[in-house]
């Protein structure tokens, strides 16, 4: 239905819009939401079809897109429904590192051509996602060992608050003292990011265990930081599993619901891929499934 996507923060709209004039005037057939602001769902139904039905996203990068958690959502949906992303910098921050192997185009560099360059990249965009490159984690090994600790604990509290809330609560604040530890000392790290995400999870879900079992989900600042840090680890690479199916609990507390399928089906299949079962992203679409059937009637697909 679309030769493109395009993907952009509202506040680079006015220059965003002058490169979508350009194009439709030449004939390029685009999904474009000029909306002043972002709001509402994270992936609407709409949004996720205009997406599938596009030849390939445009993703004009900048410091406020980078920010938008609509930008974020939309560059990973559509990395993981195979299609291309073209990048188009509008400033000086940084590209995702998993898109820094794929031409880009820049208004710094590009401006009197950009629209040009653009229709050519659309016309010429491969029918697959980007290639990754798949970066090691830290391999020092007072950072692996932490690292392990920390996650065999969260676990760990987890498998205890059914039995017993207090004990999984004291040991959901020793797991947060080493997880402060270990951010001091790999910030960057993509598994020491995924971590954090996984820890503001546990405590959100400490924190308001009694609500969670009863099907009800405060807002809290502690899922935006989750949401923020899952979304860092697959800038690094959109091929993370259990980044993916972090971001997708997250987005299941924050009532994201279509999101939070969509990234667990996606968790779900990048295992399978690698000859595996996903036991906990399976546990956790059925919880989205199971939401969706409360509010909607939903039935699902398992």
């Amino acid at each position: 239905m679309y030769n493109a996507f395009i993907s952009h923060a509202s506040q680079d709209s006015a220059i965003v819009s002058e490169v979508v004039r350009s194009l439709s005037a030449n004939g390029v057939n685009l999904w474009f939401d000029d909306n002043a602001i972002q709001a509402g769902p994270l992936l609407r139904n709409q949004l996720h079809d205009a997406i599938r039905n596009s030849g390939t996203t445009v993703l004009f990068w900048s410091q406020d897109a980078f920010q938008s958690r609509w930008v974020m959502a939309e560059m990973f949906t559509s990395f993981h429904v195979d299609h291309s992303i073209i990048a188009c910098v509008l400033d000086d921050t940084p590209l995702p590192v998993f898109l820094k192997n794929s031409t880009y185009l820049s208004l710094k560099r590009d401006q009197a051509q950009l629209a040009d360059k653009v229709r050519h990249a659309i016309e010429t965009a491969p029918k697959h996602a980007n290639e990754v490159i798949e970066l090691p984690t830290s391999q020092v090994p007072e950072i692996m060992q932490l690292s392990d600790a920390i996650a065999q604990g969260q676990y760990a509290v987890l498998a205890t608050l059914e039995k017993d809330y207090a004990a999984a609560a004291k040991a959901n604040e020793h797991v947060n003292s080493a997880m402060e530890t270990l951010k001091q000392l790999a910030p960057v790290d993509r598994l020491v990011l995924s971590l954090a995400g996984y820890q503001c999870k546990n405590n959100y879900i400490v924190k308001y265990w009694d609500s969670i079992r009863q099907w009800s989900f405060p807002e809290d600042e502690l899922l935006m930081r989750g949401e923020r840090y899952f979304f860092e680890t697959l800038c690094a690479n959109p091929k993370d599993a259990n980044a993916v199916n972090g971001l997708g609990s997250i987005l299941t507390y924050e009532l994201e619901l279509d999101a939070a399928e969509f990234f667990q089906r996606c968790a779900i299949e990048l295992m399978r891929l690698k000859g595996q079962d996903y036991e906990a992203a399976s546990h956790d679409l059925e919880m989205i499934l199971e939401l969706k059937r409360q509010q909607t009637g939903y039935a699902g697909v398992n």
